[in-house]
């Protein structure tokens, strides 16, 4: 490892050596011979963890050298330094450096998990607390009220401690969504949360020790029952976050487009009349909303995510999200002419359309077309009641993002009937276009016109969920294999209940510096729990399908497990091959232009 960091140490020396091409060449050069060395030692030295924190700083420069070249052909072509360009992605370079200095010293290696975006995932603390409560409310044949497999009243204290532990940590992470779900969701999530935590306090009162006097049948029955309870409060949590998830991409698509930079751009310029002002500023307050509802979502994608390569092109879109949270908007209130914030622009919209592009891959197609024929049907009933133009276009708009999530291979393949796609899109282009002329056209035509399209879409709907009840010969059983996590410890329960703080992704930012102490407390909880975190025994089975099979493409844990443990030597490598090919292509590029100037 110490020669990677003197590799490490000679490129953060390079980073203050210029600012043209050549200079960008050198610094290529030293970089690919950091990135050759690292692949040789990626296989046996390094933890899984580590690898997270490695492939997403990776991934950063990459981004970042491509968009210094852009900066230097901009200046080039117009004849003017662009310095505020150079800082912002020379200081996220250097950044993601040292952060790779960092995850390669062995006493920090156990460390870096804390710097992932999602922390424990919610998936993983569902998982353990439905394994948790299935000690309560599963019984074996052999097993009877005598012989109960936690051998001790104190344990039985112990594990309720430790379901209190993760039942805080696992609504506050469902609240952090809440915080930026659409309206109405937010109300429903909060009264859910109220619920668990009226159960889950139910719960432990069961579980305190109890006076020898009173017969342990008895207090065994009482457990059981309120650990049912609170199993089924968490089942309806987790069914409502995954149709509040689902609404919140749709909209959030829908509000990128409707509210981009361009736009803001262009309000900027206006002549600055107080309605101007105060539209740019609405414009911003949306456009700043919609960022947050984004990190939000690409948090639960990033759990789901079928290998590292999306996983880490995921939390890459994030990373960038976040610096440029800080520098997009003030550089349009700066100068909203500035090349840097045109640059700074295209920096942006390229990370948005590659968001997008991963959400498409990890969604599930049957959900996704599901949510929009709820969404579709909704719409309809409240246009009946009062038409509204506008609402109709932001529909029309949606069904759009459904043709778009069909254009990947990956989603092709649920698709037995082409037609009934084609059919899909006809009518909704028909339904685009009535909207063109709505002022002309009586409210009940262009109803029926949607109407047609939901009943087209139920079909398409229909022909899915067919599709997806035809498991290929070689897809496992959802309820077979799955190997999910169980805890043992016992812990102190978090006091009060908070929406879990936002954490940084990659950059210490002076948005996430001001909630550092909130942020230590919950790494300090979540190291807690994760000491105790282990797979479990195989016959432990799952007793209701997870929110990856609802949002996201049905991958059983012993999958992930099986990848975890071949990622070093396949999709880290993989990962790290294409940063090299990535980077051979620049340097060339760059020793070809140096060439043709001399």
């Amino acid at each position: 490892m110490h020669s990677l960091k003197s590799q490490l140490e000679s490129c953060l020396c390079l980073l203050d050596g210029g600012s043209n091409l050549n200079w960008l060449n050198v610094f290529c050069a030293e970089f690919l011979e950091f990135v050759n060395k690292l692949q040789k030692s990626i296989n046996n030295q390094l933890e899984y963890d580590a690898l997270e924190i490695i492939c997403l700083c990776l991934t950063q420069i990459m981004i970042c050298v491509r968009h210094l070249e852009y900066t230097i052909q901009t200046e080039t072509a117009s004849g003017s330094r662009i310095m505020a360009s150079h800082h912002h992605f020379v200081d996220r370079i250097r950044v993601c450096l040292q952060r790779l200095c960092v995850a390669l010293t062995p006493s920090a290696a156990a460390g870096t998990q804390n710097n992932a975006t999602e922390g424990i995932s919610y998936l993983k603390l569902l998982d353990s607390l439905l394994d948790s409560l299935a000690e309560f409310t599963i019984y074996n044949e052999n097993r009877s009220l005598d012989s109960n497999t936690i051998d001790s009243p104190l344990e039985i204290l112990n594990l309720s401690k430790q379901i209190k532990l993760q039942i805080d940590l696992l609504l506050g992470q469902t609240l952090s969504f809440a915080n930026v779900a659409l309206q109405q969701d937010k109300k429903a999530l909060s009264a859910l949360c109220q619920k668990v935590m009226r159960d889950c306090g139910a719960f432990q009162g069961e579980c305190q020790l109890s006076p020898a006097s009173l017969p342990r049948s008895s207090n065994i029955s009482n457990q059981k029952l309120r650990a049912m309870t609170l199993e089924h409060a968490l089942h309806q949590l987790e069914d409502y976050l995954n149709e509040a998830l689902l609404r919140l991409v749709f909209t959030c698509l829908l509000d990128f487009q409707r509210i981009s930079v361009d736009k803001i751009r262009n309000l900027l310029r206006c002549t600055r009349t107080e309605k101007s002002v105060a539209t740019a500023d609405d414009f911003i307050a949306d456009f700043d909303v919609n960022l947050d509802r984004a990190t939000q979502i690409g948090i639960f994608a990033i759990a789901f995510a079928p290998n590292l390569k999306i996983k880490t092109t995921v939390r890459s879109c994030l990373a960038s999200f976040e610096y440029l949270d800080t520098s997009l908007i003030p550089s349009l209130h700066g100068n909203a002419s500035d090349l840097h914030s045109e640059l700074l622009e295209q920096h942006f919209n390229e990370e948005m359309s590659t968001f997008k592009t991963a959400l498409h891959e990890i969604m599930d197609s049957r959900a996704f077309v599901g949510c929009y024929l709820h969404m579709l049907t909704t719409g309809i009933i409240t246009a009946e009641k009062q038409f509204d133009k506008i609402q109709l276009e932001h529909l029309a708009q949606m069904g759009f993002y459904i043709v778009e999530h069909f254009q990947f291979s990956v989603n092709q393949k649920v698709l037995l009937q082409h037609e009934n796609l084609q059919n899909f899109v006809r009518i909704l282009r028909e339904c685009k276009a009535i909207l063109m002329c709505a002022s002309q056209v009586q409210p009940d035509r262009i109803l029926k016109r949607f109407k047609i399209l939901r009943t087209i879409l139920r079909k398409f709907h229909n022909s899915l969920a067919a599709a997806e009840s035809k498991p290929a010969a070689n897809e496992p059983h959802p309820h077979r294999e799955e190997t999910d996590i169980c805890t043992e410890a016992s812990y102190t329960p978090i006091q009060s209940l908070m929406a879990s703080p936002s954490r940084s992704i990659l950059y210490e930012t002076r948005k996430n510096r001001s909630r550092t102490a909130e942020i230590n407390q919950l790494t300090n909880a979540e190291q807690t729990l994760n000491k105790s975190l282990k797979p479990r025994a195989l016959n432990c089975l799952r007793r209701k399908q997870s929110l990856r099979t609802n949002m996201f493409k049905r991958q059983t844990v012993v999958e992930s497990i099986k990848l975890q443990h071949t990622i070093g030597s396949q999709t880290a490598s993989l990962e790290i091959s294409e940063i090299l090919d990535q980077l051979t292509c620049l340097t060339s590029n760059f020793s070809g232009s140096l060439s043709g100037r001399k």
